[in-house]
């Protein structure tokens, strides 16, 4: 697959909840790359839906695959208890990007749900999160309670319909879209995209 230069920078939806959005997320961490791409969150079951059933059978699947994946990079998972809403924990992401520590809050919030296996869905252990991450823990409390970023969480699950992506983890730039983490040789997929499509940067 040919990768002609992007016009515009590459976007990269996630789920805080999804699995298949840890490992890839890891794979643009350990390029040096998370500073060449926009970061958006997209909501797999954005309230009030109910909350993902971590017992169906098609969310099994998609943990075991991303599992497997994870092993093969080295990524501790855990199985969470839960499947919670993620839309405060993207909040807190738009927080922390205001002040500048997005990556840090980012990574704390994946290692929360997957490794400690915290209810990243709870504002009071958010919260905590945040301030052991670098955040004021009086201001994240507030702009969680009053929902001061929601609004740019729904718009970037807006956005990505706009751009057709239906599926995280998700890579669009220009006309290039890379979805999912599903068939066997995805990880080499987007190992390939990650190596060929995003400029290494750092001081992240």
């Amino acid at each position: 697959m040919a990768f002609p230069p992007f016009v515009a920078e590459p976007v990269f939806f996630f789920d805080f909840v999804d699995p298949g959005s840890l490992v890839a997320a890891h794979l643009i961490d350990a390029a040096g790359a998370a500073g060449a791409v926009e970061w958006r969150g997209f909501e797999l079951r954005p309230p009030p839906r109910s909350m993902i059933d971590p017992r169906d059978p098609v969310w099994q699947a998609r943990r075991t695959r991303a599992a497997v994946h994870a092993g093969e990079l080295g990524i501790p998972m855990e199985i969470p208890h839960m499947v919670p809403w993620s839309r405060k924990a993207h909040e807190l992401a738009e927080l922390a990007r205001e002040s500048d520590c997005y990556h840090e809050v980012r990574r704390a919030i994946f290692h929360a749900h997957f490794v400690d296996r915290i209810d990243i869905g709870r504002i009071d252990l958010l919260v905590d999160i945040a301030y052991r991450a670098g955040l004021d823990r009086t201001e994240a409390r507030i702009a969680l309670d009053l929902d001061r970023y929601s609004g740019i969480v729904l718009e970037h699950r807006d956005s990505a319909r706009g751009l057709e992506v239906a599926e995280v983890p998700a890579l669009v730039a220009g006309d290039l879209r890379l979805q999912g983490l599903a068939a066997p040789e995805a990880l080499d997929e987007w190992r390939r995209w990650i190596g060929n499509a995003l400029t290494t940067t750092t001081g992240e």
